[in-house]
Formats: C-alpha cells, structure tokens, sequence
C-alpha cells in the first residue's frame, strides 16, 4: 500500500488526489476548500451582514462535514490502495509481456489498456500498447500513442526508444502509400 503522511489525511480529498490523481479527491478538496474560503470570509469579512447565531452554526456543520468527507476519504483511499496492493502493476505488465511475446496480441492490447485505465502515467505500458499498435497494423492508434507518451514528464527515457519506433511506423506507412 502506497503509504502517505498522517497530516495529508486530514484535508478531505487530499489522499485521493495526491496518491491516485482521483478527479473525485480533486473535487472533494476543492469543494472544502471554497467553504472553509467562505466561512472565513463571512467569519471576518462580512461579520455585520450575518448573525452571530448564523456563523456559528456555519462553522459547527462545516465541523461535520469536515469530519463526514474526511472519513469518506480514507475509506475510499484505503480501498483503492488495498485494490493496488493484490494487483501490482509489475505483476499486470509482465503478464502483457507474456501474452505480447507469445503472438497473442488481443490479450496483450487487453492487458495493457487495463493497466492504463489504473494509471495514465504508466509510461512503459504506452510504449507497448504503441509497438503492438504497430504490430497489428494499427498506425494512426499507434502514432496516437506515441504522441501522448511524449507529452509526459518522464517519457525522456524513452526517447530513443520512441523515435525507433516513429521510424518503423513511417516504414509501415510507406508501402500503404505507394501502393495507392
């Protein structure tokens, strides 16, 4: 399990976010933080247009929400890890490895595009969904591929790799072309 500081746990949202890029964590925090905004604001901004009663009352069901949506958070956060652990992404791509070395490519793209929909970043996962893009005659998807791959941080290691394949994409086409 991914581990993370205790104090990252206490904003709501935050475990999930950080940890697995969750566009619900996003929301979650975004949400606490745009009420936690406006509490303050009222609190000290605008005390004269609200009650007193009123603000208390604010703060007191923020206290619970608080509470509720961070509770929510690590159970979600907790799942999501535990699911991670009994299927470890090393185990998933050598299992694409396999199938892709075994010819059967159907398996492998469905292997791969598993262990994507898991992590977007899983650079070495897109590299081989590309290549056996490639193989099976697929060029525009692979070529689509490459270029997401190149858009990421850490695609630099794979820079030769990804030009070699570039090369033989355009060696692919070309026959396509001058048969036409």
């Amino acid at each position: 399990m991914r581990r993370m500081r205790w104090i990252a746990c206490l904003w709501p949202g935050l475990p999930l976010l950080w940890t697995f890029g969750s566009w619900s964590g996003l929301f979650l925090a975004l949400v606490t933080a745009i009420i936690l905004d406006l509490l303050v604001l009222v609190d000290f901004g605008w005390s004269e247009l609200i009650s007193e009663n009123f603000r208390i009352i604010g703060w007191a069901a923020f206290g619970v929400f608080w509470v509720v949506a961070s509770g929510w958070s690590m159970k979600k956060y907790r799942r999501r890890a535990a699911v991670e652990d009994t299927d470890r992404p090393e185990d998933i791509f050598t299992e694409a490895l396999d199938y892709y070395l075994k010819g059967d490519y159907y398996q492998a793209e469905h292997v791969l595009r598993e262990l994507l929909l898991r992590n977007l970043r899983d650079l070495d996962a897109r590299l081989m969904l590309a290549t056996l893009l490639r193989h099976t005659g697929r060029f525009d998807e692979a070529s689509g591929e490459l270029d997401v791959l190149a858009r990421f941080e850490g695609a630099g290691k794979w820079k030769l790799e990804m030009r070699q394949e570039r090369k033989l994409l355009a060696e692919a086409k070309a026959p396509k072309a001058t048969a036409a």
